[in-house]
């Protein structure tokens, strides 16, 4: 549970508020671990494996319900990157490790500034006050004694003072609980109290004599044992943190990019190096980039390959070259900074990172609150027929078209087919999530035992999900042309309705894909539709 700032940051000193009083701040609650489900321990699941399902379960979650999105890989990167945000610092954890609710070296705490909870042994006054605090006496345990560190002089609100005061008056002692006592200042009076509160203490370094050196007091800890609070053993950044990406001499240009690490492969089966995935965006541009370029994107990276690490990323990074920011105001009313692609080398540029999906936005950023592309993607339960998935695609098309509106397929690189419906953008977001829904619902209705417009997996036994959810604001779905991070190199590609019975969802991979380019486009006439909604 947290509150965050206006930039999305965790703020530990407005929880500490909030726990004083509700009213002033809204609750954020940050979801990165699921430990059971439906009565079923999970623990000993790999993390990985938990976390994709606790994904499963955060679709169309509440704005205040946060799932706490990982990087594999790149841990150098993410831990400066955190730090120039001006973020605590990141948790590395072993991929497969998993839950034992101890420490145990499978996970690890790195802060960008020193921070550390302290037992609080006593208290100063200066002769200049009278009353409050100037500053907390602070200690660590070594072998069951209280030894002190030093001071913390600042960090004080008034409202924080005042609560320290009161939780003070019925811990005071007469005599020191240190092992050896501080020697107090000539202008000031020392109050000893019982060690049984804990601060959180931000602090420059650790001086030569052990002793705290410009120490801030941040907030009280009451999630910890006294007893428990340790001196911390500082952590090399550098060894704590292998390099992820290797550094090779050799590089090629490609539309005058240089491309490091050509030869390095992607996919195993079959082989597919980094020079032939920046090829293939190079060669598919043309077509891909009328339905990518200014729409802000959410990306799959694979620096590494796909056997390896990947990791989702929809916010730039310090490495993002060829491509245009855009900080816009969240639905929980925040700023976060979202990134597109302009043109040919915002593609190349991007694939020379290692990305491989390109997931894009229902609008343009020109006209970001109103969509113009909607998407249906038919996942279909485990084991199904695809001639039953065909039959939905079907379906889904005659539907849409009673509505009298023009749609589009596509493949989707997995399990099933995306049906598109270019649109003028003239809605706004609520209406156009609102029809998506309705149309998904009409499905079900009409052919209940096919179909369901529900998400939980529990209702697509024997059915097909028609996921209208990717139609919301915020939402993502994969762009036409682009490559799947998945064995096999897949391609989400569109193809002509009357290849349905011929092509399969996965059935196009990159050398398909380069191919295809040169016949005719099946999608020739997607920006030519003149079709919209009404409010």
């Amino acid at each position: 549970m947290t509150v965050t700032d206006a930039l999305g940051r965790t703020d530990f000193q407005a929880l500490q508020s909030y726990m004083k009083n509700p009213k002033s701040h809204n609750l954020t609650y940050i979801i990165f671990d699921l430990l059971a489900l439906d009565g079923l321990d999970i623990r000993r699941q790999p993390l990985t494996q938990r976390k994709e399902t606790l994904l499963s379960l955060m679709k169309d979650a509440p704005g205040n319900l946060h799932y706490s999105r990982h990087v594999q890989g790149n841990g150098k990167e993410s831990f400066k990157a955190a730090c120039e945000l001006g973020l605590e610092g990141i948790i590395g954890k072993k991929a497969d490790s998993i839950y034992t609710g101890t420490r145990n070296g499978s996970w690890i705490k790195l802060k960008c500034d020193q921070r550390q909870e302290f037992v609080i042994g006593g208290f100063t006054l200066s002769d200049k006050k009278t009353r409050g605090v100037s500053s907390l006496l602070l200690g660590v345990y070594d072998d069951n004694e209280l030894v002190y560190v030093g001071r913390a002089g600042t960090g004080f609100s008034e409202s924080g003072m005042k609560d320290l005061e009161i939780k003070f008056n019925n811990l005071k002692r007469l005599k020191t609980p240190f092992k050896v006592s501080p020697v107090p200042k000539s202008n000031e009076i020392i109050t000893w109290l019982e060690p049984e509160l804990i601060a959180e203490i931000k602090f420059a370094e650790w001086t030569k004599d052990n002793l705290l050196r410009q120490a801030s007091f941040k907030g009280l800890r009451m999630d910890k044992q006294p007893g428990d609070i340790k001196k911390e053993k500082a952590k090399d950044e550098a060894g704590e943190l292998q390099k992820q990406t290797e550094i090779n001499d050799n590089s090629i240009i490609i539309e005058g990019i240089k491309i490091t690490n050509p030869d390095k492969v992607m996919f195993d089966d079959p082989e597919i190096t980094k020079a032939d995935v920046v090829r293939y965006y190079s060669q598919v541009a043309e077509r891909m980039l009328p339905y990518v370029n200014h729409r802000i994107l959410s990306i799959v990276r694979c620096p590494k390959g796909i056997s390896q690490s990947c990791f989702y990323k929809k916010h730039p990074g310090a490495d993002n070259k060829g491509i245009a920011i855009l900080p816009f105001l969240t639905g929980d009313g925040k700023t976060e900074d979202y990134f597109y692609i302009k043109n040919k080398s915002g593609l190349i540029s991007e694939a020379q990172m290692g990305t491989l999906e390109f997931h894009i936005w229902g609008s343009r950023v020109d006209e970001l609150e109103k969509p113009d592309m909607m998407v249906f993607d038919l996942d279909p339960d485990e084991g199904m027929d695809l001639d039953r998935v065909r039959q939905g695609a079907r379906d889904l098309k005659s539907l849409i078209t009673e509505l009298s509106l023009n749609s589009y397929l596509k493949t989707s690189g997995g399990k099933g087919y995306h049906v598109v419906v270019p649109l003028k953008p003239t809605v706004l977001w609520d209406t156009f999530y609102d029809f998506a829904r309705r149309v998904a619902e009409v499905m079900e209705q009409k052919w209940p035992d096919r179909y369901t417009a529900n998400v939980r997996k529990a209702n697509r036994t024997g059915k097909i999900f028609i996921d209208w959810i990717r139609n919301g604001r915020g939402a993502t779905s994969i762009a036409p042309y682009s490559i799947r991070a998945r064995k096999g190199a897949c391609v989400s590609m569109p193809i002509a309705w009357d290849e349905l019975d011929t092509v399969t969802p996965d059935g196009i991979n990159m050398k398909d894909a380069l191919l295809r380019i040169g016949r005719d486009d099946p999608w020739k006439d997607f920006f030519r539709n003149n079709q919209l909604l009404k409010s």
